[in-house]
């Protein structure tokens, strides 16, 4: 896959195309990414080698700033999902220098369910327009994994943490091309089991 394949006429695919059988491999082609509040603090929190002008957390945030404009060069839509307060996410996002960076943020208190139920999920998706086969969720609970599934989201989850259909540690330092070609292969293979 390049990333000149990765165009907004591309986002809803409307083709309708089945999940079976030989398809277009731009549908798999990932559109959005869909972080847990938690999956950030985790990788903010990550213990990177500490630059010399920069603290440890500062650090981090700044990988995740860096890893978040990659991920928009290739037109990647950022989302975040909560089941805390806005009170609670927005400040911490803020801190670490990250509130601006997505697309679409929904916590708890926007709508009447909370993780394990999957509207969180579907709410983003419809305020994206991206179908699940587009996006990926990034999660640390079971909860949270539940949520996704209930979407019919393709599921990472964090090392240490409930498994996913993909177990990765951290963004930090990796080269987003070939993580998203390989999260997209596995997306591929699982849903074409179906």
């Amino acid at each position: 896959m390049s990333p000149v394949n990765y165009g907004p006429s591309d986002i809803n695919n409307p083709r309708g195309t089945p999940f079976a059988g030989m398809v277009p491999e731009s549908y798999w082609m990932t559109k959005a990414l869909l972080f847990d509040f938690d999956w950030i603090i985790r990788e903010a929190a990550f213990k990177n080698p500490v630059m010399p002008d920069h603290q440890d957390s500062a650090t981090s945030a700044l990988g995740l700033k860096e890893t978040f404009q990659t991920l928009r060069s290739y037109e990647i839509r950022l989302a975040l999902t909560s089941n805390q307060s806005q009170k609670v996410v927005v400040p911490a996002l803020s801190n670490l220098g990250l509130a601006n960076d997505f697309d679409c943020i929904r916590c708890a208190e926007e709508l009447p369910a909370f993780k394990p139920s999957p509207e969180l999920y579907i709410n983003v998706l419809e305020t994206l327009g991206i179908r699940p086969i587009k996006a990926i969720a990034l999660e640390t609970s079971q909860e949270g994994i539940d949520a996704a599934k209930g979407a019919e989201l393709f599921c990472v989850t964090m090392e240490g943490c409930p498994k996913g259909d993909f177990v990765l540690p951290s963004f930090m330092g990796r080269k987003m091309i070939p993580l998203l070609e390989e999260m997209d292969k596995m997306k591929r293979q699982k849903y074409q089991k179906r």
